[in-house]
């Protein structure tokens, strides 16, 4: 743990650090990013996950998938950027904080579960099981995958506004 200590006290003294605190408004406008890339992210999350959690059937896996994860891979490449930034500024303190460390093990579960669901269910629906793109329930995979994924994303958030309080 004091490597990890000690290389979070070299990236907040990195000049980019610094100026990143120093700045009125460097700062807070990464955190508006961070902010609007995870409504982004958690908004098109939720549509797929209703989705696939088996309402409103009548709208094809497919086509829903194809519109929501531009917006998905969207928000979260502002969230990662945005969020690199934010953690650069408080390396120091963030790189020992047990809830900003949840968050970081919570977004791999949450990646690990879209990856499963892409190389598990939805292959499965492009391999000619078309039966579940509209009006029958998703596979329980499929279900499974959405549960934790609202789950997991949730819980995302919640770690992340506790990193202030812990």
């Amino acid at each position: 743990m004091e490597q990890l200590s000690a290389w979070g006290a070299q990236l907040a003294a990195l000049p980019l650090s610094v100026a990143l605190r120093a700045s009125a408004w460097a700062y807070p406008l990464l955190e508006i990013v961070h902010l609007a890339g995870m409504a982004l992210l958690f908004g098109s999350i939720v549509v797929v996950d209703l989705r696939l959690a088996g309402l409103g059937r009548q709208l094809p896996v497919t086509t829903l998938l194809r519109h929501a994860l531009p917006a998905s891979v969207a928000g979260f490449l502002a969230i990662l950027a945005s969020g690199a930034l934010l953690f650069m500024a408080h390396a120091d303190e963030l790189i020992v904080n047990r809830a900003f460390l949840v968050k970081l093990l919570l977004i791999v579960l949450g990646l690990a579960n879209a990856a499963w669901f892409h190389m598990g269910p939805y292959r499965q629906l492009h391999a000619g099981d078309a039966g579940w793109e509209t009006d029958r329930p998703p596979p329980a995979g499929a279900r499974t995958c959405a549960v934790l994924s609202l789950l997991t994303w949730s819980l995302v958030i919640c770690a992340g506004r506790l990193i202030a309080y812990v």
